[in-house]
């Protein structure tokens, strides 16, 4: 995740794809490590689908840090959000 704004939604999901793209561009498994970093494929899933169902034009802190935490998470069943 990069700092600019990612507190905007649509800042935050095209952040989001373009990892996303990057990784699928990757042409090995240590390239596509690198990309993700400590990220999971699915997490940043759950992460752009959580996202995408907010209805404000900016996160608060609370929604921001789940959705970042959506994006490193590697267990089977996705977290839910407590508003």
């Amino acid at each position: 995740m990069n700092a600019l704004s990612i507190n905007i939604p649509a800042n935050f999901i095209a952040d989001c794809e373009a990892t996303l793209k990057r990784f699928a561009a990757a042409k090995s498994d240590a390239e596509r490590r690198a990309v993700l970093d400590r990220q999971t494929v699915q997490g940043i899933w759950w992460a752009i689908d959580f996202v995408s169902k907010r209805c404000t034009p900016y996160m608060s802190e609370r929604e921001l840090k789940h959705a970042i935490r959506l994006s490193y998470f590697r267990g089977s069943v996705r977290p839910v959000f407590q508003d």
